[in-house]
């Protein structure tokens, strides 16, 4: 039984934590720093052009 309730409340806070991801926008937040961050190390890097 004991069990049964922490596998209850795990759900019920993870619910709620996908909840405020959700209403905040956090997964596209995450994804436009994640993006600004690699076109900058794309940028920075020296590429040798072959023709």
């Amino acid at each position: 039984m004991k069990a049964l309730i922490i596998i209850l409340i795990v759900l019920v806070v993870l619910f709620i934590l996908l909840f405020v991801a959700y209403i905040t926008n956090a997964d596209g937040k995450l994804v436009e720093k994640t993006y600004d961050k690699l076109i900058k190390y794309h940028d920075d890097r020296d590429i040798e052009e072959s023709i």
